[in-house]
């Protein structure tokens, strides 16, 4: 077993990939873009059911993280920011994951993919909205 860090890393990487492929369905662009991860089998439908859940819910996580964004455009975003904060709010809202522990969790995403400075603003972000849900 991977763990809960290498899902979510999984699922993140998903979402990324899945802002350059918008012309196809998640289901389409999971079957196709599976393959390129490591997953043991007791976890591949965890990864599966969280990039759906987001892809769902993609509405009501983006209208979420606007209202918290303070003047700023969610399309502003770089699209690794934007996928770690939905992946975040996801855990947050719908798997009732502790806000520290999601917003923990991102920040660590952040480190490993986003632009520098980026930490500081997605722990912001996500502080705000963990006040809200």
């Amino acid at each position: 077993m991977l763990g809960k860090r290498k899902v979510r890393k999984n699922v993140f990487e998903l979402l990324f990939g899945y802002e350059f492929n918008k012309e196809e369905s998640p289901e389409e662009y999971y079957t196709r873009a599976y393959d390129n991860f490591v997953c043991e089998d007791d976890e591949e439908e965890t990864v599966k059911n969280e990039f759906f859940g987001v892809c769902e819910n993609i509405e009501a996580i983006d209208a979420i993280i606007i209202d918290n964004l303070n003047g700023w455009k969610i399309s502003r975003l770089s699209k690794v920011t934007a996928s770690i904060i939905r992946l975040s709010v996801y855990e947050m809202k719908y798997l009732e994951l502790p806000a520290p522990i999601s917003i923990n969790e991102a920040v660590e995403l952040s480190k490993q993919f986003a632009e520098d400075g980026a930490q500081g603003y997605i722990n912001g972000v996500l502080n705000a909205i963990s006040k809200k849900l």
